[in-house]
Formats: C-alpha cells, sequence, structure tokens
C-alpha cells in the first residue's frame, strides 16, 4: 500500500544546491543499480560532476529551468532541462520512489516546455527511468547508445502542444 505524501514543487534556488545534489547522488547510486551494475568506474564517471559547486552554477545560470519537489519542507527530487527542451536530470529521494515525486517534477518541466512554445521535451533516458518515459507520453528517437561506463541510455522525445513535431529533436546527452 502507497502511503499518500504532502508534495510540493517549485523553481529551485542556489541554496537547494547542496540538498539537490546530495539527493540525485543518493538516486543514481541506489536507484539506478540496473544501469551501472555496482560498477565502480560508471559511478565515477556518472556522479564526477555531481557536486554542490556544480548544483550552485547550473541553478543560478538557469533558474527558471530548474526544480525541486519537497516533502517536509526537504528536497524530494530535482528536475533541470535546457531552453530548448532537452531534460538534463530528473533524480528523486530513493525512499520517495513510487510517491509521485517524478511525475511532478516532468510535469512542471512540460509546463514550462510549453509557456516556452517549445515542440518537444527530449532526453536520454536510463534503462531504470525507461518504463516511467514510456507511460508517460515519450517515444524513442532512434536506438540505445553507450551512457556512462557500462550503461546505456535511450534517447526519447515527447511532443508537446498536442504536435507532432518532434520527430528529428536531438536528445540530450547523458546526465
Amino acid at each position: 500500500m502507497t502511503v499518500a505524501i504532502e508534495l510540493r514543487v517549485r523553481r529551485a534556488g542556489v541554496s537547494d544546491a547542496v540538498a539537490a545534489c546530495d539527493c540525485v547522488r543518493r538516486s543514481i547510486t541506489e536507484l539506478c543499480i540496473a544501469d551501472h551494475r555496482g560498477d565502480a568506474a560508471t559511478l565515477d564517471a556518472w556522479l564526477r560532476n555531481k557536486t554542490g559547486e556544480n548544483f550552485e552554477r547550473w541553478i543560478d545560470a538557469t533558474p527558471d529551468l530548474c526544480w525541486v519537489a519537497l516533502c517536509e519542507d526537504r528536497i524530494a527530487g530535482y528536475a533541470q532541462c535546457d531552453g530548448r527542451g532537452q531534460v538534463l536530470l530528473l533524480y528523486i529521494e530513493p525512499r520517495l520512489r513510487g510517491h509521485g515525486v517524478s511525475s511532478a517534477l516532468l510535469a512542471a518541466m512540460e509546463a514550462a516546455g510549453r509557456e516556452r512554445g517549445l515542440a518537444a521535451l527530449t532526453l536520454d533516458s536510463t534503462q531504470t527511468a525507461l518504463r516511467f518515459y514510456l507511460s508517460r507520453g515519450f517515444v524513442p528517437a532512434g536506438a540505445a547508445r553507450p551512457g556512462f561506463g557500462v550503461s546505456l541510455c535511450q534517447p526519447l522525445v515527447k511532443a508537446l502542444n498536442g504536435g507532432g513535431a518532434a520527430a528529428g529533436l536531438t536528445a540530450a546527452t547523458p546526465a
């Protein structure tokens, strides 16, 4: 039985950077096991740029494209996209998997994309998150390709604004 949680999504601020970074690192380490398979070199490559300082820089540079999900006033997830609609990061607190955190963050990114008039969102999905994205209307945009180390990424695209103009967009680099 899934227990309902109170969840709130807002734009990320620089003051969220360290907690957001910690959440993302735990998510990769604990939830993406099917992708990194416990391979130390893969984890090192994937986590290398996931530092508090980088999160501060990323949030400061594009505050309107970074979100946090909060549960009990603690970071429950972090999402970031770029101005072209490439989803760069979408990770959640491992203990809150299955509670709607990813869905809430994705909804915020989709709304921002529509507000900007973007045709689509694109991303490179981990194998762990692939089923989630497919169930939310994303479709494959090419063959799976190497990610970090032993991992594979599946390029995906989702048309926004009900249009089919998503074909041919380039998927994001693995995050």
